[in-house]
């Protein structure tokens, strides 16, 4: 405590023969004097309860990213140290571990998982001036108002705008409908549902319905019957994996041929076991894709297959780049102002999953796939997904100018 109130005090009398220039020292700096002890990072993860198996897998990206960084430099030439904690797949608990993760001394934090965790962590990071990255939560107000979280992952409005873009641009469509899930916890579905249908007005389409769904599947089946009877050329169906699957499969039985459209939360192995052999024409946003001609993807998953046996799939790509773009960002970092300057010199850099450009106020511009649904040429096998397009949001934003 002694050493944190001489460094608060000099870094007063420093801003002052500055000539006053803003300079907000972060309780735990990267500083000199610390140059043999290892560098502390928070991860708080769901690792029990019903997003484990995301927490787990995105575990696994970071300390991949631990082990590259300290076979280099590190940060700032010093050891990363891992300090991870369990969220239980409960905000609450997500919040409790990140309050006690900064009595640890952590210099920085990667996590939480879902838009639930992080939207209840938000205030605690920026009152104890953690500096953060989210690698997976799309929330759009996560960022806002903050300069302390930066995420690698796409927000929900830009999923939506890429979804609308797909259809508008590269589909022709005019017509699509569109689920929104309505239950308490759908704050990500309901998210991609309204950006979409915002994005494709604007560009000029009709959103035919918005179909409102909870729990009760008999009321939803008979509005997805009234639904299909619209013949839209496209249906958004903003659900986590397992419904989404089982959604897919059963718009299908009723008959409907048209695309199915989907957002980041299908690029999942469960999603692929639910939606049927043949699912029809399907497509959906994603974070990452093995197909995609980047140096450091390759090289990354060629590692992950010789360590684990298996590829990655976009939960251990956006861990493994979460760390990555904090350490850019706290490296010989003293204060919030210079974190910040840090991070927004990430322009267009590769990582895992993409190429990363940050912005102002924790927003981003990266690679977005579209990545299409192929059924299996095997019997025994789940459909699988491969890539249509690749794009970030700035090509996105000159389509619509043009």
């Amino acid at each position: 405590m002694k050493r944190v109130l001489l460094f608060l005090f000099a870094a007063v009398v420093a801003a002052v023969f500055a000539g006053c220039a803003p300079f907000t020292p972060l309780p735990h700096p990267i500083v000199p004097e610390d140059a043999g002890k290892p560098v502390k990072i928070g991860v708080v993860l769901p690792l029990t309860g019903p997003d484990a198996d995301f927490g787990k897998r995105t575990l696994r990206g970071v300390e991949m990213a631990a082990l590259a960084l300290n076979n280099g430099r590190g940060i700032s030439n010093r050891r990363v140290e891992l300090v991870v904690r369990d969220t239980k797949s409960e905000p609450a608990e997500a919040r409790r571990q990140v309050e006690a993760l900064f009595k640890e001394g952590i210099a920085g934090l990667v996590g939480p998982y879902s838009t639930n965790e992080a939207l209840a962590v938000k205030s605690a990071v920026e009152t104890l001036m953690i500096p953060t990255v989210v690698p997976l939560a799309t929330n759009n107000d996560l960022t806002e108002g903050t300069n302390l979280i930066y995420r690698t992952c796409f927000t929900d409005k830009q999923q939506g705008e890429a979804l609308a873009a797909y259809c508008w641009y590269w589909r022709k469509y005019l017509r699509i409908a569109i689920l929104i899930n309505q239950d308490k916890d759908a704050v990500y579905s309901r998210g991609v549902a309204q950006a979409t249908a915002t994005a494709f007005t604007e560009l000029g389409g009709e959103v035919v319905q918005m179909v409102e769904f909870r729990g009760n599947f008999e009321e939803f089946a008979k509005k997805l019957n009234d639904l299909v009877s619209y013949n839209p050329q496209a249906i958004l169906v903003p659900a986590e994996p397992a419904n989404a699957g089982k959604m897919v499969k059963y718009i299908r039985q009723l008959g409907y041929r048209g695309l199915l459209l989907g957002p980041e939360s299908w690029d999942d192995p469960v999603f692929f076991a639910n939606c049927g052999k043949d699912p029809g024409d399907c497509a959906f946003v994603g974070l990452y894709s093995d197909e995609f001609d980047l140096l450091t993807q390759h090289d990354f998953r060629d590692e992950f297959r010789r360590r684990f046996f298996i590829y990655p799939t976009s939960c251990e790509a956006q861990g493994y780049d979460a760390l990555n773009m904090l350490a850019i960002g706290l490296g010989n970092a003293q204060s919030v102002e210079e974190f910040n300057r840090n991070m927004l010199q990430i322009r267009n850099v590769p990582g895992a999953s993409a190429l990363y450009t940050m912005k102002p106020g924790g927003g981003i511009d990266r690679t977005m796939f579209i990545m299409s649904v192929r059924p299996s040429s095997l019997a025994d096998e789940d459909p699988e997904a491969r890539l249509g397009q690749s794009f970030n949001m700035q090509r996105i934003y000159q389509m619509n100018q043009d």
